[in-house]
């Protein structure tokens, strides 16, 4: 693997760990339509279904911030992949919530900080 795949798969590890530690229960990881988008974690926290988009970027920003890397585009195709996921799993669309869960990192990869910032 590559270093920025091993560094997005422990970002999206952290990430899961995270919000199982806080009370959510993990239903999907890496669900995926083919030719529709693919959903990093969809997790159950009390009575919302999360739709969580991993992004993570070096400590510098150089590239801009990982929100910014989730663009309207890319949040239509998570959006249109959660809508088979609800309908294969009969869960209703109001409550659906997305997120993104922005991790940055240092030089050696190492998670310093994990924001969750709502789709626009």
């Amino acid at each position: 693997m590559t270093r920025n795949r091993d560094i997005g798969n422990s970002s999206e590890e952290y990430v899961a760990g995270y919000l199982e530690r806080r009370g959510s229960k993990i239903l999907a990881r890496n669900y995926a339509v083919h030719r529709v988008g693919e959903i990093d974690i969809i997790c159950e926290y009390k009575s919302k279904i999360l739709v969580i988009e991993v992004k993570s970027r070096h400590s510098s920003l150089s590239y801009g911030t990982p929100e910014e890397a989730v663009t309207r585009q890319k949040q239509s195709k998570i959006m249109k992949t959660a809508v088979y996921y609800c309908k294969e799993n009969d869960i209703s669309l109001d409550r659906v919530s997305f997120f993104v869960a922005g991790v940055i990192h240092d030089v050696q990869g190492n998670i310093l900080d994990v924001q969750f910032t709502p789709f626009e």
